[in-house]
């Protein structure tokens, strides 16, 4: 009989999900041998290789023949098959924006990312941090606050990917793909053996090139093109026993003219387009972009760019101490970022006013409403330090480590609008912005962390309780400035007062540090039944409002770190019913925020403020008090620290294989956010217009379902269908929401064609050819409009593998 104390140990976590229950009752009479097998997944989550279905977090992992299966080429793809979260673009595709569980980089000002992407377990930059997934040995999607074991402090998740390494065999493929809009694609990799067993070379590369799916009838050529190459070399070196050295070098590029924004709705409220007296012109380029549809646009930008480039090292060493399996690793990251763009933000061509006498603006003027682009040039720097083992006899597994990171602008770095800027013939707008905002941002932070694992067998076999502590110290350095003159070419050391180009050239500093840790109990109860309860507290750091405030807006310069406390509980289960296999995994949360870091707008002085008057010197006529534009907040945009907010909800995902030909996946998110509290002091509270908490980028309800299906052709290899289904709840943004959508894709592989390492594969993405809004690009009551970047159309292509080394 076991003690009373496992008995309601037992309990309390396989109540987690009421299928639990009956869940363990049939694994434990199950016949696992004489069953279909579940393929099962290898990660790495918490520093070491262990299962999927024994992990106490929730993770969705991918490996290379997964990635394929479901068309995953890019960062946005991975949406598709991980419902909950959001991987597209800000700005456009390229620069990616990462949402999990609620959580994801402000739209205005410089907080850090909720979410960190890594690169072979270096952090990318927060800047163009999109990873091509050309390939790879696997990527896993984490949940929740991570920190504690590695990388950095995040609140909202990870999202982990893992290039594949050299080999001691000589092997690779060579693949070639043909499809719609004269897509061409050419990928390849090769593992090269120099000394068995001691070095190896992979050398892999990817090329990719498609004409644009949006026509563009006004300036500039068609959008939503590709142009964009890379490639990857990766050296293994294993001199001696217990020694282990991974170096890779990457370079990544893509040069292309740029994503189509589409204006969408407009807003009733008097607004900008009032004051610049475009309503009427607004209605009508509103009613010309529906009847030309998604695919149609009329753009005034010139010219339209979409630049990217990055490259970056890595070098990972891992030792092994002791015969008492005591090991190091380090973790060396360099990484550094180019990125420009100029961009139709308002989604419309010029625009010609009726004037506004009040504001000095004559009818007839030609202008373009609001036009938009941004230079980023950043270099990173990473080294992380990791020693773990083992001790009472391997009943408690230890790790303890540091990590640093250094991040600064090796360039010009900023963003450009050219707001109501008029234009005279032969009309054709400007090359360059009205207005340029310099945003030099250098970043550095340190962290301690460690974490213990104890095995608890004595009184529940299988039973582990996993403790982890870090302390985190930020510090942030940024020099803002206006440029009205050379429009972004100014560099970092330039950034000084005395510079005459520079308006309101400004240098400021933030600090801010803080402890995370994470407790919880996970239970391998049988071998096919899994259960953990975690919590954890995760933490944001603060940082920089710029330019140099006064006035009331004096104490608000930076603003504080936002923390989160959460609790989640699991269950990893494998089971039968008669001769089919299920696999079903759930985990349900729930995190309380503090300190949320919120974006408030509209911090501009305005037409007829007088310093001093207690009508006319206090907001919304003066942010500050003292009626000059010149130390306004950046944009009208500041951050602070002012509210508390609950998010809730629940994970799953799961498959189900009717035989060895047949399989069912299927997967879920349901989130439910609630403000808890959103107060801001007197000096900013007209500012804040919202009653809620705003989560942007957030969908309340996502899921996806796939079923494939292989069909064995004897000596002529096999035939493998598949199909996905995905669907996405409205998606919040701003003031407005994107409207729900489903997508679907499918894909056929004849694998060893005629006995020989040929693979075929025939795809298409968008089946039923949807239209639908997949990136918010404006949206503001105080502007009047909303606009979009729709997600591509129905796609197709023929892709031709071969394996080498086979």
């Amino acid at each position: 009989m076991r003690p009373i104390f496992t008995a309601r140990l037992a309990v309390l976590l396989t109540s987690v999900a009421p299928l639990a229950l009956p869940v363990l009752a049939i694994a434990q009479t199950a016949q696992p041998q004489a069953s279909p097998s579940i393929d099962d997944i290898v990660v790495t989550a918490r520093r070491s290789e262990e299962s999927i279905q024994s992990t106490p977090v929730s993770v969705t992992a991918f490996n290379a023949d997964m990635l394929r299966e479901a068309n995953i080429a890019t960062t946005a793809d991975l949406m598709i098959k991980t419902p909950g979260v959001y991987l597209s673009g800000s700005g456009g595709r390229e620069n990616s924006v990462f949402q999990i569980r609620g959580q994801s980089k402000a739209l205005s000002g410089s907080n850090a990312p909720a979410v960190v992407s890594y690169f072979a377990d270096v952090p990318a930059p927060t800047f163009g941090s999109g990873v091509a997934t050309y390939d790879m040995a696997s990527v896993q999607v984490l949940k929740g606050p991570q920190g504690t074991l590695f990388g950095r402090n995040t609140t909202g998740g990870a999202v982990l990917y893992y290039p594949a390494a050299p080999e001691y065999v000589l092997g690779g493929y060579v693949e070639a793909g043909y499809g719609r809009y004269e897509r061409k694609q050419l990928e390849g990799a090769l593992s090269i053996p120099i000394v068995d067993n001691k070095l190896a070379v992979r050398v892999a590369g990817r090329y990719e090139k498609r004409d644009g799916y949006t026509k563009n009838i006004g300036l500039g050529g068609d959008l939503d093109d590709v142009n964009s190459r890379a490639f990857r070399v990766s050296v293994l070196a294993e001199p001696v026993e217990g020694f282990k050295n991974l170096t890779i070098f990457d370079w990544y590029r893509n040069n292309y003219t740029g994503d189509a924004v589409l204006l969408t709705s407009l807003f009733d409220n008097p607004s900008l387009i009032d004051l610049l007296g475009l309503r009427s012109a607004m209605q009508e380029a509103l009613a010309a972009q529906q009847a030309r549809g998604p695919r149609v646009i009329d753009s005034d930008v010139s010219p339209a760019i979409n630049r990217t480039r990055r490259w970056g090292i890595t070098n990972r060493t891992d030792i092994d101490l002791s015969d008492s399996g005591v090991s190091f690793t380090n973790i060396f990251g360099y990484r550094k970022t180019y990125v420009n763009y100029n961009i139709n933000t308002d989604g419309v061509p010029l625009l010609i006013t009726t004037g506004n006498p009040a504001a000095g603006l004559p009818a007839g003027l030609p202008l373009t409403l609001l036009n938009a682009g941004a230079v980023n040039n950043v270099e990173q720097y990473t080294n992380e330090v990791q020693i773990k083992g083992s001790a009472l006899d391997d009943r408690v597994d230890w790790l303890v480590g540091g990590f640093y990171l250094k991040s600064q602008p090796y360039g010009p770095t900023g963003s450009g609008s050219s707001i109501a800027q008029v234009v005279l013939p032969p009309f054709l707008p400007a090359e360059n912005y009205g207005t340029f905002q310099y945003n030099f941002y250098t970043e550095k932070s340190k962290a301690l962390f460690g974490n213990v694992n104890i095995k608890l067998d004595e009184i529940a076999q299988g039973l582990r309780f996993n403790a982890g502590l870090r302390y985190t110290w930020d510090k942030e350095i940024a020099c803002t400035a206006t440029d009205n003159t050379t429009q972004g070419t100014v560099r970092p050391n330039e950034c000084v007062s005395t510079n005459p180009i520079l308006i309101s050239a400004t240098t400021n500093t933030a600090k801010s540090d803080a402890p995370t840790w994470t407790v919880g109990f996970d239970w391998q109860v049988t071998p096919d039944l899994f259960t953990y309860i975690s919590t954890r507290r995760g933490y944001r750091t603060g940082g920089i409002n710029t330019p140099t405030f006064g006035g009331r807006l004096a104490p608000y310069q930076s603003f504080g770190p936002e923390r989160v406390t959460d609790l989640e509980l699991g269950v990893r289960s494998d089971w039968t019913l008669g001769d089919v296999r299920v696999r079903l995994n759930l985990s349900g949360f729930v995190g309380y925020y503090d300190g949320v870091q919120i974006a408030l707008s509209g911090l501009l002085t305005q037409p007829g403020c007088v310093a001093g008057d207690p009508v006319f010197g206090e907001a919304p006529f003066s942010p500050d008090g003292d009626c000059s534009a010149d130390n306004d907040p950046q944009s009208g945009t500041m951050l602070a620290n002012a509210g508390k907010s609950r998010v809730a909800g629940l994970d799953f995902d799961g498959r189900i294989l009717f035989s060895d030909r047949l399989t069912f996946t299927f997967g879920g998110n349901l989130l439910d956010t609630k403000t808890r509290e959103l107060t801001a002091p007197a000096p900013i509270a007209a500012y804040l217009t919202t009653q809620e908490i705003p989560f942007d980028l957030v969908a309340k309800a996502t899921f996806t379902l796939g079923a494939q299906y292989r069909i064995p052709l004897g000596a002529m290899g096999d035939l493998n269908a598949s199909a996905d289904y995905y669907h996405s709840s409205k998606l919040s943004f701003v003031d407005t929401a994107l409207p729900a959508y489903g997508l679907a894709n499918i894909r056929l592989d004849w694998r060893n064609v005629g006995g020989r390492p040929i693979d075929v594969g025939v795809t298409m993405t968008n089946v039923f050819n949807k239209t639908y809004q997949a990136i918010g690009a404006v949206s503001g009551a105080g502007l009047g409009f909303n606009t979009a970047i729709f997600g591509p159309p129905r796609q197709y292509g023929l892709t031709l593998r071969y394996r080498l080394g086979e």
